[in-house]
């Protein structure tokens, strides 16, 4: 299938002229003391905007995206991190967004990689660990043009002694000895078309790099004298969100501006644009306050029978809580009445199947943030 999709874009290179073609070199590439500002949203039919052929002299429209959030993504000095000993080759760290975890980055004349993170365990534990990926990352590259084909790979085992392991997993294997998180990465990114790309507050020049991500999840058991278990042979696999997971994103670079102009995910599917992360335009001058001042929380993760919701929100209407199922489809809507600044709801699921569901809350039809739960 590839080589077909080749040929037409080799041939139709051919038949235009590459003049509007612009080439991303290392000047955007990030530096200590960046500050990166972007907002995330969604838009209503944004998947006829983003998801077109391959090709170029393309023309994107989200120019009518509403912000849910705002991010300034700050590159920090890798001496300031708490596990810089880890990454002694990093040149930047920077929080993810909505995080204190610890990102570490290396910069190199032709590569952006990433190292790997000190912080909360992607699985929903709630252990703190250090995440070191072997081979490193690749995140971006340059110079970067129209056509370029990458792939990058990358795996991480961690483990943490079984005094640590919360219930979930002692419940499973009482005479655990420790415990180990695996996660393999693989992505193939091809720049697969250029045009233009309109976002709110401007419009820019850009190649879209079509990125393909397989995500391996999975949690080992150390057990005498048998050695290291797949914890997935043992029921582990519908207590956690275990497993392989696809993600799809366009991300639309120009070569100026060092935030990435749009990043769009798509669903499963690739049916349906899940959220936009874009370049606020322009620059902030002073601290972003985000549209909605909205903080979600659940427990308990995993749950059994009823699951405790906590947010606060400063917006004095009501919300929505809707809870989808791992195939995308909604179980379960509740509206949240407008009382006061602090809602704790609860909200029944003993009925639904084990597995993983995702809870959104929304505003007015836009979701402003989610968490992934695990049904037990």
């Amino acid at each position: 299938m590839k080589q077909p999709i080749l040929f037409y874009l080799l041939a139709w290179g051919f038949m235009h002229p590459a003049a509007a073609q612009i080439t991303i070199t290392n000047s955007v590439f990030p530096v200590v003391g960046d500050t990166l500002h972007y907002a995330f949203g969604n838009q209503p039919g944004a998947i006829n905007q983003i998801f077109t052929p391959p090709g170029g002299f393309q023309t994107w429209n989200l120019s009518n995206l509403q912000p849910t959030q705002y991010w300034n993504q700050i590159m920090k000095d890798p001496a300031t991190g708490m596990k810089s000993a880890a990454f002694p080759a990093a040149s930047l760290l920077f929080n993810p967004v909505n995080s204190s975890s610890e990102a570490y980055l290396q910069v190199t004349g032709s590569q952006v990689l990433d190292m790997g993170y000190y912080g909360l365990d992607p699985l929903g534990l709630g252990l703190t660990l250090l995440f070191d990926r072997i081979p490193d990352l690749e995140q971006s590259w340059a110079p970067v043009n129209f056509l370029d084909i990458h792939q990058s790979s990358s795996n991480v085992l961690t483990a943490f002694d079984a005094p640590i392991a919360p219930p979930v997993l002692l419940n499973l294997v009482p005479t655990a000895d420790s415990f180990r998180i695996r996660i393999t990465q693989q992505r193939i990114s091809t720049i697969d078309a250029f045009g233009t790309m309109a976002i709110p507050g401007g419009s820019f020049d850009v190649l879209r790099k079509k990125q393909t991500e397989y995500r391996s999840t999975a949690v080992d058991v150390k057990v005498a004298p048998l050695g290291w278990i797949d914890i997935s042979t043992i029921g582990g696999q519908q207590l956690l969100p275990l497993g392989t997971d696809t993600i799809t994103t366009f991300h639309f670079l120009n070569d100026v501006s060092k935030e990435a102009i749009a990043i769009c995910t798509l669903n499963t599917a690739q049916n349906m644009v899940t959220g936009v992360q874009y370049k606020v335009m322009p620059p902030p001058t002073g601290t972003i306050t985000p549209t909605f001042n909205t903080v979600l929380s659940i427990y308990p993760n995993p749950v059994q029978h009823t699951l405790k919701v906590h947010f606060t929100d400063g917006e004095s209407a009501g919300a929505q809580l809707q809870l989808l199922n791992a195939q995308g489809r909604l179980v379960l809507e509740q509206t949240v009445e407008a009382a006061t600044a602090v809602k704790d709801i609860s909200i029944p699921v003993d009925h639904l199947p084990s597995g993983n569901y995702v809870l959104i809350l929304l505003r007015n039809g836009v979701a402003v943030d989610r968490a992934r739960v695990v049904k037990m």
